[in-house]
């Protein structure tokens, strides 16, 4: 299992480390961040068959919780999300249940608390893995024709709502499955994650929107295909098309899109 925590303040950091450290838990820490902006970097250390724990705090300078929070719930749908949270913050712990925070810790951490917390993290993560793994008798076998269709139903529901936030936990529940199994599923199916499926969807669109609306405002594709952070989405069109959206649609002209070349 790895895990990440973050928060801003220092000596919380390094001492719930030294809490996690102390409990013999098969458990690799890979980053101590301040905020979210650090978080998201250390992410590229998660692999796909990692169990994976955010353990957040919410009020955080230049990207809080909650934002950490929500992207870490779309690109990483898998992910074992803990929220610490402060006696006064219970409104925002309350709006975070939208995301999928699974677990609540109570500053100042007990370390009994923590201790359970994580194991049962890892009774959920061994539940999930092993359910894939049986293959023997009449009940444990999802015939192949069904999975193909259940999944046939996850990418049609997400072809039909790229304008809309992505939530695993509403997806997965309308086809009946658990949340892991359901991305692992996918996986295996598709050669892709749900959050890169549902990426390469939204860009394709968005070069569409791009080469046929010669006057739309950046800001607005990213609206139309999900994303309401002008500035996450440029970066994610950057990194999947190498160049930003804005050079994308002038340089339609140079390919001879008639239509991109009107203003």
């Amino acid at each position: 299992m790895k895990m990440l925590i973050v928060d801003d303040e220092q000596r919380i950091r390094l001492g719930l480390q030294a809490m996690v450290e102390a409990m013999g838990l098969p458990i690799e820490i890979i980053g101590l961040c301040a905020n979210g902006i650090q978080a998201m970097d250390k992410m590229d250390g998660w692999e796909a068959a990692d169990c994976k724990i955010l353990l957040t705090d919410i009020k955080m300078p230049m990207m809080d919780g909650m934002k950490l929070i929500e992207r870490t719930r779309a690109e990483y749908p898998d992910a074992h999300i803990l929220l610490l949270s402060g006696f006064n913050e219970f409104e925002y712990a309350r709006q975070a249940i939208r995301f999928g925070v699974e677990e609540y810790l109570s500053k100042p951490v007990n370390k009994k608390e923590l201790f359970q917390v994580l194991k049962r993290v890892g009774e959920r993560f061994a539940e999930v893995d092993s359910s894939e793994k049986e293959t023997v008798g009449p009940v444990a076998e999802e015939p192949k024709v069904h999975k193909k269709q259940i999944i046939a139903d996850v990418i049609r529901m997400l072809e039909s709502d790229l304008n809309q936030a992505f939530e695993l936990n509403e997806l997965s529940a309308k086809v009946g499955l658990n949340p892991s199994y359901l991305c692992k599923l996918f996986k295996r199916e598709t050669n892709k994650t749900i959050t890169d499926y549902v990426t390469d969807l939204r860009i394709v669109k968005a070069k569409h929107i791009l080469e046929d609306y010669p006057d739309v405002k950046m800001y607005e594709v990213g609206s139309l295909v999900g994303y309401s952070d002008p500035v996450y989405f440029t970066k994610l069109f950057k990194k999947s098309v190498g160049m930003t959206p804005k050079e994308y649609q002038s340089g339609q002209c140079a390919f001879g899109n008639q239509n991109a070349c009107l203003d």
